[in-house]
């Protein structure tokens, strides 16, 4: 299943007693990029990567992928585009009395992506990548908060998605994580994975390893904003 298009129709989503996310919104947005979506802190960010990864579902207004409306999707129907869409929202998702290791596993066994031989050996293989492969065994509770934040974004990058989404990807990492985190999305990128790619943050430094076009988020907008890579100031 390829993710081809996603668009919004009059989208309007809020969370109880508060302002907007996003009110009566009409957006293409730009495929086979990476784009960073920034905006006011509590402005909702957080909530948008939710609403494109199938997470919340807005009040009004229709979500479409490939012109299908995801609002009216039954968990069945969304599944096989579920399967595509890979996220890591801050140190949340982990399940706590499995390992890391097993965290990993997990999403290859259960929906069959892989033979569970070749889902050890890509496991295997990222957490040697990674550098952690003393902590793979141990439970979510019982390594560094640091350990913690690099499995989560090694579980969203797990599946070989075609879709990645990213809540803060850079807090609480150390910058070897960092780099080798980058190294890997560009790889993947390489092989024909992680084709859109959707990054809340406020780390230009972290940015600025991609070449990236901007979503701003403003006043329950969303605007798109092109940046020419010749032209962006880099800051390493």
């Amino acid at each position: 299943m390829k993710i081809e298009s996603l668009k919004f129709e009059g989208v309007s989503f809020t969370h109880e007693g508060q302002d907007p996310i996003v009110q009566n919104v009409e957006f293409d947005f730009p495929m086979n990029e990476i784009l960073w979506v920034k905006a006011e802190e509590g402005a909702g960010k957080s909530s948008l990567l939710q609403i494109l990864a199938g997470l919340q579902i807005p009040q009004s207004g229709k979500y479409l992928i490939n012109g299908e409306n995801v609002v009216e999707m039954s968990f069945e129907e969304f599944l096989p585009y579920r399967l595509e869409i890979g996220y890591s929202f801050d140190y949340g998702g982990l399940i706590n009395n499995r390992s890391l290791h097993d965290n990993l596993m997990l999403p290859l066994l259960y929906h069959k992506v892989v033979s569970p031989e070749e889902a050890k050996l890509r496991v295997d293989a990222m957490f040697k990548e990674f550098g952690v492969e003393k902590f793979a065994h141990e439970r979510p509770a019982h390594v560094p908060g640091r350990v913690r934040k690099l499995a989560c974004l090694m579980r969203s990058v797990v599946m070989r998605p075609q879709m990645l989404l990213l809540d803060d990807p850079s807090v609480g990492l150390g910058q070897d994580s960092i780099y080798s985190f980058v190294d890997h999305i560009h790889r993947l990128r390489k092989e024909g994975y992680l084709k859109h790619i959707f990054v809340s943050s406020y780390d230009e430094k972290f940015m600025n390893h991609f070449d990236y076009q901007i979503i701003h988020l403003d006043e329950g907008q969303l605007y798109y904003q092109a940046v020419d890579p010749e032209k962006r100031v880099v800051h390493l």
